[in-house]
């Protein structure tokens, strides 16, 4: 209303002196709110602190909002263990380990980041064609894509692939080999909106529930991901030879395929999953880049258990993922043998279960990132960062073990940071610098996107 409309409202009801205090009442008013400074500005998040409530070092790595890191299991590191990539609307930026120093390697919000090799010094990106084959817009995971690779040292760029449509997940050990997954027709889990990508980058499930009101996150996502899981399109995941260009399919299905990730030091391994909920599949599976040795990693048991969020020990050796049994119930960091089909079980409470786990090079540091009471494991205090090492569990007669039985053991945990203001609408997406001395992961937590690093020892 404006100031106008109110005086004319005041002379209705206001007479004589009343009127004229009342007036001069208005004017004080509006000279004391024309004068009044206008409202800060958010606060820069703070650089370099410790965490008050467990005393372990945090450092901001990013400059611009709206940074992020790789998605967890993708490697985002040199292999020399000196720079890490990072992705914002700005481009894509190298960070230096040693120093936090940031350097803008390709400029601009086109360049996808991918992630880095495992036998170079390259980093991989690719970028959209802003329309289909036949003019039309499409969804961006339809329409064809162009992959680089840069030189993080000489910023040297060059063409490596392109790929009608779908997406490039991983590269081969030995870079001979890139990785891609598609599904002709799919729709998506819920269309991004600029709001999300500018608060979270990625989507922001949404739906309703049957008395017609909006679901929570984490309910929505459950809707969104029962729809997709029930509804059958052509999928496939693929390789290009990067020498030949030959594109070759590896696995075909009408059910909906994901995760897809090449073994870290085995170039002929790659691991993929059945998405959907996961009650409902069998999740993790590996298969050779001919197209052989397709083998499921594990097998439900239960009724409502779950088993999911697969990646690669940094040697390679074992296959580590989310078990609960059954869900939200019992919490578990399981692995998978490889070589042998040994497996070990490590309990974690329920606080401590985390949207994602990570294994430092070791393979004895693990890390969580923890989630919010909307989750899986209604966590009430759930919210942190954890380091976990893991324990034999007391009394056990480990001298009867044979190893065709599940290896139970305990994990111990440590808290590294306070994630209480942290939105786990976004992901924060953990992992090991390669010295396993910081583990590195995007928040919120001071409220736009930035990618930190906590120090795993205290200071």
């Amino acid at each position: 209303m404006s100031n106008a409309t109110i005086s004319a409202h005041r002379r209705q009801f206001l007479g004589g002196g009343v009127l004229a205090l009342a007036t001069a009442m208005a004017t004080l008013g509006q000279a004391l709110s024309q004068a009044a400074p206008a409202a800060p500005s958010a606060a820069e998040p703070p650089r370099d602190w410790f965490d008050p409530k467990t005393g372990h070092r945090i450092v901001r790595l990013s400059n611009e909002p709206g940074t992020q890191n790789l998605y967890f299991h993708q490697n985002g590191y040199t292999p020399q263990g000196d720079k890490l990539v990072l992705k914002s609307a700005g481009g894509i930026w190298l960070c230096d380990l040693k120093t936090f120093k940031l350097t803008l390697l390709v400029k601009g919000p086109d360049a996808d980041l991918l992630f880095t090799t495992r036998h170079s010094r390259e980093v991989l990106y690719s970028v959209t064609a802003p329309k289909m084959a036949d003019g039309s817009e499409g969804l961006a995971t339809d329409r064809p894509k162009t992959i680089y690779a840069i030189d993080v040292d000489t910023k040297k760029t060059r063409k490596i692939a392109q790929i009608p449509a779908g997406a490039i997940n991983s590269i081969s050990a030995d870079g001979t080999l890139l990785l891609g997954s598609v599904a002709y027709g799919a729709k998506p889990l819920q269309p991004k909106t600029e709001d999300d990508r500018k608060r979270f980058g990625q989507a922001e499930y949404a739906a309703l529930g049957p008395d017609g009101k909006p679901l929570s996150f984490a309910k929505a996502k459950g809707v969104r991901m029962t729809e997709r899981f029930e509804t059958d399109v052509p999928a496939e995941i693929f390789t290009i030879d990067l020498k030949t260009g030959a594109r070759t399919v590896i696995h075909k299905s009408v059910r909906w395929l994901g995760h897809a990730q090449f073994s870290p030091t085995d170039p002929a391994l790659v691991m993929f999953c059945h998405e959907g909920p996961w009650h409902r599949v069998d999740r993790i599976w590996t298969i050779r880049t001919d197209g052989t040795g397709l083998t499921k990693i594990h097998t439900r048991t239960m009724n409502f258990e779950i088993a999911g969020h697969e990646f690669f020990s940094a040697d390679g050796q074992w296959i580590w993922y989310d078990l609960q049994t059954p869900r939200g119930q019992v919490f578990w960091i399981a692995g998978h043998e490889i070589a042998t089909g040994r497996k070990l079980y490590r309990r974690v409470e329920q606080n401590e279960w985390s949207v994602h786990y990570n294994v430092a090079r070791d393979g004895q540091l693990f890390a969580g990132d923890g989630g919010d009471e909307d989750m899986v494991a209604h966590a009430k205090d759930g919210k942190w960062i954890y380091a976990f090492r893991p324990e034999t569990i007391r009394d056990a007669a480990t001298q009867y073990y044979t190893e065709d039985l599940i290896t139970v053991e305990k994990m111990a945990s440590e808290k590294l940071v306070d994630m209480s203001a942290h939105d786990y609408r976004l992901e924060p997406n953990l992992t090991f610098t390669p010295d396993q001395k910081w583990i590195v992961f995007t928040s919120n937590m001071h409220g736009a996107n930035h990618v930190y690093a906590v120090q795993v020892a205290k200071a």
